[in-house]
């Protein structure tokens, strides 16, 4: 009697493992698809690609042979577990940063969005990067079309960094004709050589639209600003006189010349030609250059941008496949 009462006891405490471990396993499988799927923006470490989700609008697929650095690719980072590295070097890239990843070996990945993507990419010394120009592109039409901010509730900061009287009124002036945006005109705490842009939380097809709307050439990045502001956006006007930029223009005679004629003719300075051939036309530019980059682009016609956040040096590099 005392045996079988001591089976029982052992068949039911194996009995009640058994069923905790099956509970135990639920809750993590639940938990597991919570961190990911419920999030609005996630990215998917699989074995051979990253996909990089936006709510149920957007999915960017991007191989491992993408370069992370000049050095390194994302399979450089897999293969060392270094997973973090991998959403890191990737949110140098999009147009909008996600903050959760998962990494997925052995299962299919199956994604309900509207639009599915190969990330747009090129090829540059037998090294495969983003092209970053095309995928802002991207963005615009498949990710922002529907979310957009309206114009007239977009506030922008215009700060005189340039010692010219009454000149951020004017320029703000100006923004709100071309894009009927509301501005606030001050004076800057100090002079600037540069021109900056510091982005609150404006679409990049809005900050682009008001970086074409300026008179000012050379208007880098400025991550935050040491000023409290409510403004969407801020615009410092800097001097743009004594200005260390220089541009490198690339390719066959006959094409460089009339390339930098034209920017000469557009208050570009610091103008180099080199005979390197490439095999796309294309700008190389700082991440910080970004907008620098892309005036010059759009002067000159330029579709192909490629954003290469190595670059130590201040020199935007233009090549033009003839």
């Amino acid at each position: 009697m005392a045996k079988r009462q001591k089976k029982s006891k052992l068949l039911g405490i194996i009995v009640f493992l058994i069923i905790t471990l099956i509970g135990l396993l639920y809750i993590n499988i639940k938990i597991n698809n919570k961190r990911i799927i419920d999030l609005p923006r996630y990215m998917i470490i699989g074995k051979e690609n990253i996909f990089v989700v936006y709510e149920d609008k957007l999915s960017l697929s991007i191989p491992f042979e993408i370069q992370l650095d000049r050095d390194k690719t994302i399979g450089d980072f897999y293969r060392v577990g270094n997973y973090q590295g991998i959403m890191d070097g990737i949110n140098e890239l999009l147009p909008e940063k996600v903050d959760s990843f998962e990494v997925v070996k052995h299962s299919e990945i199956r994604l309900n969005v509207a639009y599915k993507y190969n990330v747009p990419e090129v090829m540059i010394e037998d090294k495969r990067y983003v092209l970053t120009s095309n995928l802002n592109s991207l963005f615009m039409e498949k990710y922002y079309k529907s979310s957009g901010e309206i114009s007239e509730n977009v506030i922008v900061d215009v700060l005189n960094g340039n010692g010219k009287s009454g000149y951020a009124g004017r320029t703000g002036r100006k923004i709100e004709e071309s894009l009927s945006y509301k501005y606030n005109a001050a004076n800057y705490e100090r002079d600037s050589e540069y021109s900056y842009i510091i982005n609150k939380d404006l679409q990049e097809s809005q900050i682009e639209s008001l970086i074409m709307s300026l008179d000012e050439r050379y208007i880098k990045i400025k991550s935050e600003l040491d000023l409290p502001t409510l403004a969407n956006a801020v615009i410092i006007l800097g001097k743009e006189e004594n200005i260390q930029t220089k541009i490198n223009i690339n390719g066959v005679d006959k094409v460089t010349k009339d390339a930098k004629n034209i920017l000469e003719k557009n208050g570009y300075k610091n103008i180099s030609i080199g005979t390197e051939n490439g095999n796309l036309t294309v700008i190389d530019y700082r991440t910080e250059d970004y907008y620098i980059a892309y005036k010059i682009a759009k002067k000159l016609g330029i579709k192909n941008m490629v954003e290469n956040k190595n670059k130590t040096d201040d020199i935007i590099n233009i090549y033009i496949k003839e």
